[in-house]
């Protein structure tokens, strides 16, 4: 059984949501703080995880915009055609089954979904002491439970035979027989009309007994063979600790006849671990979604994401509540194989060329980390390659802009060619992105300008006619974006700015300076050099660059 689609109202700061979950089994939720990224974990446990909901557990905050007379619904629907819908309202409070998806059909209270399709959930809070004590909402507290219940009859029997023969060992230490019999007897001695009798015993099995003796061991064999104490690990490998555990718990207490089953739902999974831990650790994750259970998780590293894999984004923003002024709502933006190719057909990609099979190798052949840096942006630049992705920084940063804060990405494509490919995949995410390209047409150029004029619906002669320095115009399709094409390239554009700002020969300085100091070989480091350049100018009396005014007009 298998979460095909969710539908979220009035919980938390979700208004109103409705989504399909990705095909390839694992959604990977990215976003700013407070977007609303644990809402949507947390409405999918509230059904599916451990702990039920009663009346008095719900919290005014738990409504969106803390309104009680809100009516909170949260629907998952499977792909067996049936689905479950818990409503927490006075006349029908708790979880209703329903043999169909337009919830029509009520069922039987005799399939309970939390065994159906358990939830495993992992919050943010990684204190390793805090999960592996025995409290029932601690992660060792619900293997305890999940083991308790896989207990028989006839292994609690094996269990307490056992257990009584080490009782009986426990009388044969010195002292410790009289010492039970002398304790009942001083006790009713103290007060001998009391009825009431004392006695020294040890509790059969439980199974918070056995599990209270339970420890895990660190052994480092390069530092000593004696056990380490788990607090010596570093943070990082006291997250993977309970990240194995998490994995284990579902493997092993959450399947159905040994099948991975249900949802494991983690939070910001990159804590405490350096890039290639985190790499690693994503492709786990993707095992276990290829194993048979869903994955959901919320993230802030671009080491959780892959353009080859954009179908398995949730990209989570709050957008204005057009019925309640000034308020804020969460909102989930996903784009599927299906949407995203016709969205290439509709700016200009021919219809034959593009196929759903083939559009994850076309991302494919061009992803990189910092392509991944796009889906976490707030507004997004993008430029042809490294000389620009390095001096439009620097431009901003001369006019008191600073991208990071501002969550700016500017982000080079590897290409003039490859910026449609690009700006159509960012833009179905619904991020702002301003374009940044020269109009050079020649030979080699010209493919790429007849791309990027049917992608924008813009002519070729707009691209390379009446650029002086800089131009900016509109594009002709959907969604808009501003365009900012550069006159020839932005080594000539920004040399031809310095001059007709009076510093003629300043261009000529600063590029020997910079070769001087990098040392390029060849053509190499265009883009150090040139922002090299950029920096320095910061020097020339009354310049201003009018690419990086541009740039930054359009940004406000």
């Amino acid at each position: 059984m298998k979460l095909s689609k969710i539908k979220i109202k009035n919980y938390k700061s979700i208004k109103d949501l409705e989504f399909n979950y990705p095909e390839s089994g694992i959604l990977v939720l990215v976003g700013e703080n407070n977007s609303g990224k644990s809402n949507l974990i947390r409405a999918i446990d509230l059904i599916c995880g451990e702990s039920w909901i009663g009346k008095e557990k719900l919290e005014e905050h738990d409504y969106y915009l803390r309104n009680k007379e809100a009516e909170i619904e949260i629907s998952l629907f499977f792909d067996n055609g049936r689905s479950v819908k818990f409503s927490p309202h006075e006349s029908k409070w708790g979880i209703t089954y329903f043999s169909n998806w337009d919830q029509t059909v009520k069922m039987p209270f005799t399939s309970q979904i939390k065994e159906d399709f358990p939830s495993t959930y992992l919050g943010a809070d990684r204190t390793l002491d805090k999960h592996l004590s025995f409290y029932d909402w601690t992660l060792i507290g619900r293997i305890r439970k999940a083991f308790h219940k896989n207990v028989t009859e006839e292994i609690k029997s094996q269990l307490n035979k056992k257990f009584g023969e080490l009782v009986e060992i426990f009388d044969t230490v010195p002292g410790f027989s009289l010492f039970k019999s002398d304790f009942s007897e001083f006790y009713s001695a103290l007060l001998p009309k009391f009825k009431t009798q004392l006695e020294v015993d040890f509790q059969p099995f439980t199974p918070t007994n056995y599990f209270k003796t339970m420890q895990i061991l660190g052994i480092d064999p390069e530092s000593a063979d004696k056990p380490l104490d788990l607090s010596e690990l570093g943070e990082g490998a006291r997250n993977l600790i309970l990240i194995a555990l998490l994995k284990s718990f579902a493997k092993n207490f959450k399947s159905i006849d040994g099948a991975m089953n249900g949802i494991l739902a983690l939070e910001e999974p990159e804590l405490f671990l350096h890039p290639q831990a985190r790499r690693h650790l994503f492709s786990e994750l993707r095992d276990i979604a290829e194993s048979g259970m869903q994955v959901i998780i919320s993230t802030h590293s671009d080491s959780f994401i892959d353009t080859e894999f954009f179908d398995e984004i949730g990209r989570v923003v709050k957008i204005d509540d057009e019925e309640n002024e000034n308020k804020l709502h969460t909102k989930l933006i996903t784009c599927s194989k299906t949407e995203l190719m016709q969205h290439c057909i509709d700016t200009g990609v021919p219809a034959h060329k593009v196929t759903l099979e083939s559009l994850s190798e076309y991302y494919k052949t061009t992803s990189n980390f910092k392509l991944n840096e796009g889906f976490f942006a707030r507004y997004l630049v993008l430029v042809e390659g490294e000389t620009e992705e390095l001096v439009i920084p620097e431009l901003l940063s001369i006019l008191d802009i600073d991208c990071n804060p501002m969550g700016i990405s500017v982000i080079g494509v590897n290409g003039k060619n490859q910026i449609p490919k690009y700006w159509r995949l960012y833009s179905k995410f619904k991020i702002p992105i301003i374009v940044v390209f020269d109009n050079d047409n020649s030979v080699n150029k010209v493919s790429s300008n007849t791309n990027i004029a049917n992608c924008f619906g813009i002519t070729i002669n707009d691209i390379i006619d009446n650029v002086d320095v800089v131009k900016i115009m509109d594009s002709n399709t959907a969604p808009l974006s501003k365009l900012v094409i550069l006159e020839h390239d932005f080594e000539t554009a920004f040399k031809k700015e310095i001059d007709s700002q009076g510093h003629a020969g300043s261009y000529e300085a600063f590029d020997t300076e910079a070769r001087e100091l990098i040392k390029p070989i060849g053509s190499q480091q265009k883009g150090v050099i040139s922002r090299f350049i950029v920096r320095k100018s910061k020097g020339l009396e009354n310049f201003n660059s009018q690419i990086g005014m541009q740039i930054a007009e359009l940004i406000d």
